[in-house]
């Protein structure tokens, strides 16, 4: 518990920023989500232009 609380305190102006902040890095995480499945279940692509074009095909 006593590292959780220096953790709190050392990054305070951060939390409190991004609790009152209108923002959210939610849908860039949902982006990374969908990419790490891709590469999950897709790890056979000849190259990396077939991968890319898949990631594109994902978040369009």
């Amino acid at each position: 518990m006593d590292i959780a609380i220096k953790t709190l305190d050392k990054n305070l102006t951060g939390v409190l920023n991004a609790a009152t902040s209108e923002y959210s890095n939610g849908p860039i995480e949902g982006v990374n989500r969908k990419i790490k499945a891709l590469k999950r279940s897709c790890y056979g692509f000849v190259n990396q232009t077939h991968m890319f074009k898949r990631i594109y095909q994902l978040i369009a």
